[in-house]
């Protein structure tokens, strides 16, 4: 029977304990997945799955350049003031020093790799460095600031999360599997990087393969102790939490980059699917994954993603739009329409985060925007969605482990057996369930211009008693607002608005499609405005 097939090969190689431990781990979304299937021929416009996937197929033809290339003007935050404290100061601070001569990269470089001996024992964000290597770059930029040759990034600090390669530095995916790995060439978005003038001083931590284990261990919160980091991108966000480095890259499948940025109260944008290409990243999911820009500013996130932006041969699925300048972003938002999502999707949060959410919708209504209500029919059909077509191309990704998997952390191997023994028709299916999200929000933004929400409906929990719930946890109580919008591909930006009992609040504001920069815009205002 159709519904006994199984999308990926090998699954006859799983155990039968960590088959077992899957199912177990999937019983929780029973009721999730009866929803799925008890979906009949809801798709009447489209001919097959990827029809759907209309961002997929949005691109412009492949003449268009990459990234921004001259160094931006000077920060709305003003000159660096001697006594200043490098290590907590913002990217476009940092260019600002340079610039006039008051800061120096190899002495800001220095000043990252004290504090990350000072603290990162205790903290578990930087999985890999090569000082001798950032130090030379910090040279080379010094060079360059004096010559009048910088780039765009010349001299920032960055972290990058463990599964993006790096050339000569190593890069593990947090997998016993690839322990000792060092990739021959950088992605695609580390050369960006390097060409722009940014020095690389930590690979930052990640789950196993982005996708394994998540209990809780191994990355502390700086600005939630005792309370998870999130993940996957954990590493990132908790080393700019606690100013290891002022912007890193992450990685988000399902809230990756906006959970741990929510959890540790920094910043981060999921950008539109296919602004970033991916190659040289390890996959999670073709259709699903995004690479993005963490920083604790919005506006250092529009100077990275002004970077790391455009087409790319060895991505199929990269956009050859043209790039904007993301860095200007102080534009007024006077007369924008924000959308507040009613029903499921808003459902959930704590009291703390409604109220930094009440907050940062206030302000807007300050500002000069209109606020009102939308629905959203099919929020919680995205989770799952989004749910069964990452662990189907998890396993597809993933094949050649399948005789490995008792190596696997228990996650990832219950998650891979997952995928692996999904049915064929359950993953068709969830491909073509994606037109009714994005039909959902082809309403929803025909009716405003940007969506705001909360990020994670509480703030950071405690790991001793959060993760009780198997795969349900997830979907329901950590990426319930975010996996919408990787379902769609549209771009979500995730910054703090608050406190909740003195942790971070956040909230998430999305846009249509390649509307990244009015993303950054709403958020660069309400940051201003806070």
């Amino acid at each position: 029977m159709a519904g006994d097939w199984t999308v990926t090969d090998g699954a006859a190689a799983i155990p039968e304990g960590v088959l077992a431990a899957a199912a177990a781990a999937q019983a929780t979304l029973g009721d999730k997945l009866a929803v799925l299937r008890a979906l009949s021929e809801p798709f009447p416009h489209i001919v097959g799955p990827v029809a759907g996937d209309r961002w997929i197929s949005d691109l412009e033809p492949r003449t268009a350049a990459s990234g921004a290339t001259a160094a931006p003007g000077p920060s709305g935050e003003g000159p660096p003031q001697p006594g200043d404290d490098p290590a907590g100061m913002s990217a476009a601070a940092l260019l600002e020093g340079y610039r006039t001569g008051t800061l120096d990269p190899v002495e800001v470089v220095d000043t990252c790799f004290a504090r990350i001996d000072d603290l990162d024992g205790d903290i578990g964000a930087v999985a890999a460095r090569d000082d001798d290597a950032a130090r030379r770059q910090a040279a080379l930029s010094a060079e360059r600031w004096r010559s009048g040759d910088a780039g765009p990034l010349e001299g920032v600090p960055v972290g990058v999360k463990d599964i993006i390669n790096t050339r000569g530095l190593r890069t593990e995916a947090g997998s016993t599997l690839f322990a000792g790995h060092v990739p021959s060439a950088d992605a695609t978005v580390v050369a960006r990087l390097r060409e722009a003038g940014a020095v690389i001083v930590a690979k930052t931590t990640t789950p196993e393969f982005a996708f394994g284990d998540e209990s809780g261990d191994g990355v502390a919160n700086r600005n939630a102790p005792g309370r998870w980091a999130g993940g996957s991108s954990s590493g990132s966000a908790a080393g700019l939490a606690a100013e290891l480095f002022p912007v890193a890259l992450g990685s988000d499948t399902g809230g990756s980059i906006r959970v741990p940025a929510s959890y540790c109260g920094v910043s981060g944008i999921k950008p539109t699917f296919g602004r970033v290409p991916r190659d040289g990243v390890f996959g999670v999911s073709w259709t699903l994954d995004h690479v993005g820009p963490m920083a604790r500013t919005v506006e250092d996130l529009g100077l990275v993603l002004g970077v790391i932006a455009g087409g790319c041969d060895t991505d199929p699925y990269a956009s050859y739009r043209p790039v904007p300048d993301y860095g200007q972003t102080a534009e007024s938002v006077q007369g924008l329409r924000v959308g507040v999502v009613e029903g499921w999707l808003a459902e959930g949060c704590s009291p703390g985060v409604d109220t930094a959410l009440s907050g940062a919708l206030g302000r807007l209504e300050e500002l000069g925007c209109t606020v009102e209500p939308v629905p959203f029919r099919h929020a919680e059909l995205a989770g799952i969605v989004a749910w069964v077509i990452t662990v189907v191309e998890f396993a597809a990704h993933h094949a050649g482990t399948m005789g490995r998997i008792g190596e696997l952390t228990g996650s990832a191997a219950c998650r891979l057996a997952a995928g692996a023994r999904t049915s064929a028709s359950d993953y068709l299916k969830a491909l073509q369930a994606r037109s009714l999200v994005q039909n959902d929000l082809d309403t929803v933004f025909g009716r405003v211009d940007v969506l705001v929400t909360a990020a994670t409906p509480t703030t950071a929990p405690d790991p001793a008693t959060f993760f009780d719930d198997g795969d349900r946890l997830w979907l329901d109580k950590v990426a319930r607002t975010f996996l919408p919008f990787n379902v769609t591909g549209q771009p979500a930006l995730v910054m703090p608005a608050g406190l909740d009992e003195g942790r971070p609040a956040a909230v998430q504001i999305v846009a249509p499609p390649h509307a990244d920069a009015l993303c950054l815009r709403v958020g660069t205002a309400l940051q201003r405005a806070s």
